[in-house]
């Protein structure tokens, strides 16, 4: 995530994804390949802003690791091997969070069990983006209204998001 600081306090700036797409698409297929090989059986998805034309980023690359429910703990237990874990207080049964470090751009990757709210959130969500431009419109504008902002104020209105959204609320009401 793109955050310089203004004296001590970390502030947001965005740049249009299509800017850094070669970059992102580099990153994505080099952690795919290193996932890939120690998970053969796994989905691996671009997902996150750098994934769709048009929208504002940090200029981060989002992959979501995607695997049945069965498999889940040995996949998490290989990524714990490949990468650093993030936000491990909020990890459950069916989402686990992770970072490259010292990375650029910076790589996160969110694990999700299929099927689960997780799984909506780090997929479908950013399809139901990705294909309408209204969406993208909306989002961008949550961006705009965070530039030079705080990261923690901008993550907590990103996850509100699905409630202001029509069909985003419908991806994060789904079981």
């Amino acid at each position: 995530m793109r955050v310089p600081k203004l004296g001590n306090v970390p502030r947001l700036t965005f740049l249009l994804s299509d800017l850094v797409a070669e970059e992102a698409a580099a990153a994505f297929a080099e952690h795919e390949r290193r996932i890939r090989e120690r998970l053969p059986d796994v989905e691996i998805r671009h997902t996150g802003g750098t994934s769709v034309p048009g929208v504002l980023t940090t200029g981060d690359v989002d992959l979501q690791v995607r695997t049945d429910k069965q498999s889940f703990e040995t996949a998490r237990d290989v990524l714990c091997e490949l990468y650093e874990p993030h936000c491990a207080e909020v990890w459950h049964s069916e989402g686990a969070f992770f970072v490259a470090p010292s990375t650029q751009p910076p790589v996160e990757v969110a694990l999700t069990a299929i099927g689960s709210v997780d799984d909506l959130h780090h997929g479908e969500a950013w399809q139901r983006i990705a294909a309408d431009q209204d969406l993208v419109e909306r989002y961008n504008a949550l961006k705009r209204e965070h530039e030079g902002g705080s990261a923690d104020d901008y993550q907590a209105a990103k996850r509100d998001l699905p409630r202001e959204l029509p069909a985003l609320a419908r991806v994060a009401a789904l079981p």
